[in-house]
């Protein structure tokens, strides 16, 4: 079958919810988390006494409420996209609002816990445990923070009534972007904190 003749429902088969470039960009983003990940554990596996003592230093009580916080905002992004595609515009920007509420929560809880490490000496240079994490972890607050700004471009773009003008960037591009955010700290969590 050719372009010429594909049908439309055939070639939105082919586009991915928010388009292509979303989840070559999502691909890519996982790919290099996950060479991280696999660094991490041959590093470790090399230094496990290290490793087991200053995850110790971890508070797994704030990693399981970032866990939660996160997820949770995720599941509220799945609301807002059912609520647009219903056309309940306000209704979609409330549950864009709690999710984003619930991403600066958890930042606030992700600097609380980088105040307690830095108060402790935990900070890059300590050990590789330490180096890892620090770097990991500031990379994933750095896209929970640009999701973040996606989610209230999208937020207010929908409580305004401005149509999305692309397929590749609308609201399903914004929440694609948020999953991964998900997807990688609940990867991120246990490697780190109960490994």
């Amino acid at each position: 079958m050719n372009r010429a003749t594909a049908s439309p429902a055939f070639g939105r088969l082919l586009q991915p919810p928010g388009g292509m470039m979303i989840w070559v960009f999502i691909f890519m983003e996982l790919l290099a988390f996950g060479l991280a990940f696999i660094v991490f554990a041959v590093v470790r596996s090399k230094d496990l006494a290290v490793f087991e003592s200053s995850q110790a230093e971890l508070s797994q009580p704030l990693g399981v409420l970032n866990t939660v916080i996160l997820v949770t905002s995720g599941y509220f992004v799945v609301l807002a996209n059912g609520s647009y595609d219903s056309g309940r515009v306000r209704e979609t920007t409330r549950w864009l609002m709690v999710a984003i509420g619930l991403g600066g929560a958890f930042v606030i809880v992700k600097a609380v816990e980088y105040r307690d490490k830095i108060a402790h000496g935990l900070t890059t240079g300590v050990n590789q445990f330490f180096d890892f994490y620090w770097l990991l972890t500031a990379f994933h607050l750095f896209h929970v923070l640009l999701g973040l700004l996606v989610l209230s471009y999208m937020a207010r773009k929908i409580a305004k009534g401005q149509p999305f003008t692309a397929d590749d960037f609308n609201l399903r591009t914004g929440s694609a972007f948020w999953h991964m955010c998900d997807l990688i700290w609940v990867l991120l969590f246990p490697i780190l904190y109960l490994m």
